[in-house]
């Protein structure tokens, strides 16, 4: 059975809270907020779901400076060939994602300043992208099992990066074009392989491979 469930609240005052779990194969939760201290949780077990949070705090896409989130948003799915995207647009937000099994695609794309990002992975085969554009933002991702890829692309200044891998054949994609920015990758397998670029000064970069 395929379902198909969209939401799209919009409020200026208050926490807007949603939640959405299902359990099957081919379904598609699409989550879409606008205003401040919004909250999305969508939860998936099954195969080849596809999950998706779209956040913007007031003001955001106008003036930065004006923007307010505080919220949070995640995703947890548990299964094969699932597909989990984030887009936040502000300042301030807690975002996770947390993907077990193998062949899971996650995505996110952040905009903003001060936002925190975990992410989770457990299986093999896992794909993440992130994007972040925006300053003193953190982003920690772990992936556990073989053949893994995580690719990062930061835009900002004073940014926290921490990447952990853990099992054979991983490899990492790390992209900086800021001012003080920290990095920190941990591979632990065989075969593994990294890719580094950093555009910038005053950052601290750290490399670990066992």
């Amino acid at each position: 059975m395929k379902n198909r469930v969209a939401a799209i609240l919009i409020g200026v005052f208050g926490i807007i809270p949603f939640t959405y779990a299902e359990s099957d194969d081919g379904n598609l939760a699409s989550i879409e907020q606008v205003g401040t201290a919004y909250q999305g949780t969508i939860n998936q077990s099954g195969d080849n779901n596809i999950a998706r949070i779209r956040q913007v705090a007031v003001n955001a896409e106008l003036d930065e400076q004006l923007s307010e989130g505080n919220g949070t948003a995640e995703i947890t799915q548990t299964g094969s060939l699932n597909y989990a995207e984030l887009n936040d647009f502000g300042k301030s937000n807690d975002i996770a994602i947390h993907q077990w099994q193998s062949d899971n695609n996650a995505l996110v794309s952040l905009d903003g300043n001060n936002n925190q990002v975990n992410l989770d992975q457990n299986g093999i085969a896992q794909d993440f992208i992130g994007s972040i554009y925006g300053n003193n933002n953190e982003l920690m991702a772990t992936q556990s099992g073989s053949y893994n890829r995580a690719v990062a692309d930061i835009d900002g200044n004073s940014n926290e990066v921490s990447m952990t891998q853990l099992g054979d054949s991983n490899s990492a994609n790390i992209q900086i074009e800021g001012d003080r920015n920290s990095v920190a990758v941990l591979q632990d397998g065989n075969a593994l392989n990294y890719s580094l670029g950093v555009n910038g000064s005053n950052s601290n970069i750290t490399i670990t491979q066992y």
